[in-house]
């Protein structure tokens, strides 16, 4: 999979080696089940039309740089990893737009002008919710407007799981509340995490990307995978934290070496440091009512 960085304004170079292809639009933090959807129905597209299968995402998300209502700057799947996932279910390309105050100001034909027709897209894929251009004022019913029969376009429906709808937003307010058994759910696997660990007394460092998106303050139930090899553990999270550090204690002696890379799954929550202030699996509407 070929990575291209987009910045405002967008070079010649970049359109001019662009390749036809079918576009998946969207952020796709956490790369959830509904995203999957996107991703794979722009797949079949491509392959139904022999071109490339492109995603196109930003960085950072938008509202840090629009700054209205509520702030995402921690992320289920930094862009590295992000990458990667892509990369397994099939991307060819991968377009990571700087988002910055300029492309906000962008309307919506414009966009549609610059980063889909300047970027030879041929079929453009995205769910139901997706928004576009200056103040969103571009959603799926005018990118058919926008399109103007030069590119087809496939909107995704929402997705529904145990009655609720997949969605990013939903899976932060399960991590942020330390519900990580639930994830599976809407994520298709456990909530994961890449790091290096570094042996520590008698357990472990694990040094993580800091961009990543934590639980809560408790104890949790956590599998370290390398290869073959899984271990599990317990990993403390609390607010004092160093950023990018996760201490571990495992169950049972020291199945990794010194700086081993590791997958880190959360399982289970087992404890929570502050029950009298703030129960972790409590709902946030619950939480509200209650102090």
């Amino acid at each position: 999979m070929k990575s291209i960085r987009v910045s405002y304004p967008m070079s010649d170079f970049v359109q001019q080696n662009s390749e036809p292809c079918v576009m998946a639009l969207g952020f796709f933090d956490g790369v959830h089940l509904g995203h999957q959807e996107i991703i794979k129905t722009a797949k079949a597209i491509a392959n139904q039309r022999d071109v490339k299968l492109a995603v196109m995402t930003f960085s950072p998300h938008p509202s840090a740089v629009i700054k209205k209502g509520k702030q995402v700057t921690k992320y289920m799947t930094p862009l590295s990893v992000k990458e990667k996932v892509f990369k397994r279910l099939g991307a060819d390309l991968l377009y990571v737009v700087d988002f910055t105050p300029e492309v906000a100001k962008i309307p919506h034909e414009q966009f549609v002008e610059d980063y889909l027709i300047g970027l030879q897209c041929k079929h453009a894929v995205a769910g139901f919710d997706y928004s576009y251009g200056f103040k969103g004022k571009g959603n799926m019913a005018q990118l058919n407007i926008d399109a103007a029969g030069r590119f087809g376009v496939t909107t995704v429906e929402k997705l529904e799981k145990r009655h609720h709808k997949v969605s990013s937003t939903l899976l932060r307010e399960l991590i942020s509340s330390g519900r990580v058994e639930e994830i599976p759910a809407y994520l298709g696997s456990r909530y994961e995490m890449e790091g290096v660990l570094e042996k520590k007394g008698t357990g472990y460092t694990l040094r993580i990307d800091p961009d990543y998106f934590l639980p809560c303050s408790g104890s949790y139930e956590v599998t370290l995978l390398n290869g073959i090899v899984a271990a599990k553990g317990v990993c403390d999270v609390r607010a004092d934290d160093r950023q990018g550090e996760l201490q571990i204690e495992m169950f049972h002696g020291d199945p990794f070496a010194d700086r081993t890379k590791v997958r880190l799954h959360w399982e289970n929550f087992i404890a929570d440091y502050q029950m009298d202030a703030f129960h972790a699996q409590a709902r946030f509407d619950e939480i509200e009512l209650s102090m």
